[in-house]
């Protein structure tokens, strides 16, 4: 670039390549983010490649869903994904939100196409179309009284008992939901943890809304299920986590610190949430698995809180002598 040595960007040239403001910038700078690693004779800012690569991070971690605050302790801590990481996981929020945005192409043509010359459309084009535009979930009146015999709705508006093996698998997972919420509530847990857990909250949405479809409905229409990713994310997580524990010589005992015990609890709730989640005859094989990986980090994150006063389980401590 005229008038830069070879490497250095200023704050507009890097705003401009990547796509934010120069306000942004200093903003990111002003929090500790991202600081230029050089200046120029005059005592302008000077960014070079490493600075790009650690704005590059920040991007793809604010597309994710985390926090400023949260990327900054990630990125002091070095508890960071890799650039590969990163740009993988950056790729798979694109391509998700890619079939997002085809799907609604594909329903507004649909609608087009059956409507003519005329403003109608059958009442379940309607409502599949309107299902993918709003993309978001309005709560404006709590009570409904459609309950009250027993019966609800599933996410195909179908009408089920709540007895049903499949209302029993979303409700263990929002009960799971609960948990997790009670122990970042509690305090004492690491940033990292907590940003994980705060992700893995909104995974456990994804994951009730999977179950809450069969199958069968999913067939040409766009429905929110639980892929391969979400399994891989937390496969890693535990392999990060895990990394820095000492190996275990027996069981540990439940406890510790208040966020130790929260999420022992949250293991036990996120297993039997597996179990039910089996006994769904055409489950998504994803969230069983999601659900099956999810309850190894809820293990290993309690291990963490808690790692400095474990207790083991001790086989045999108080059986009789015979």
């Amino acid at each position: 670039m005229p008038g830069m040595r070879a490497g250095q960007w200023t704050v507009g040239q890097l705003a401009t390549a990547a796509g934010i403001t120069v306000r942004t910038l200093h903003h990111y700078d002003a929090l500790g983010l991202l600081r230029p690693s050089g200046r120029s004779p005059t005592g302008h800012p000077r960014y070079v490649g490493q600075d790009l690569a650690r704005l590059y991070r920040i991007l793809s971690l604010r597309s994710l869903g985390f926090p400023l605050s949260t990327i900054r302790d990630l990125l002091e801590s070095g508890d960071v994904p890799s650039l590969r990481t990163a740009a993988d996981r950056h790729l798979a929020h694109v391509v998700r939100q890619l079939e997002v945005y085809e799907n609604l192409r594909r329903r507004l043509i649909e609608l087009v196409a059956a409507s003519g010359d005329e403003d109608e459309v059958s009442s379940d084009q309607l409502t599949q179309a309107l299902e993918v535009m709003t993309m978001t979930v309005r709560l404006s009146r709590i009570y409904t009284r459609r309950g009250d015999s027993g019966e609800t709705h599933l996410g195909n508006r179908r009408r089920i008992r709540k007895t049903d093996p499949r209302i029993e698998a979303y409700g263990d997972v929002d009960e799971l939901n609960c948990f997790i919420g009670l122990a970042i509530a509690s305090g004492g847990l690491r940033e990292r943890d907590i940003a994980w857990l705060a992700r893995i909250q909104n995974d456990l949405y994804d994951a009730g809304a999977d179950l809450s479809v069969p199958a069968a409905d999913a067939e040409g229409r766009s429905r929110l299920r639980i892929g391969a990713d979400y399994v891989t994310w937390l496969e890693e997580a535990c392999d990060q986590a895990n990394a820095l524990l000492e190996p275990l010589s027996s069981f540990v005992l439940p406890g510790g610190t208040p966020g130790a015990a929260l999420l022992h609890v949250c293991r036990t709730v996120c297993r039997r949430a597996e179990r039910r989640a089996v006994q769904v005859k055409d489950a998504n094989p994803e969230v069983i698995r999601y659900l099956n990986r999810l309850s190894d980090l809820l293990f290993i994150m309690a291990r963490r809180a808690g790692a400095a006063s474990d207790r083991l389980w001790n086989p045999g401590t108080h059986a009789a002598v015979s």
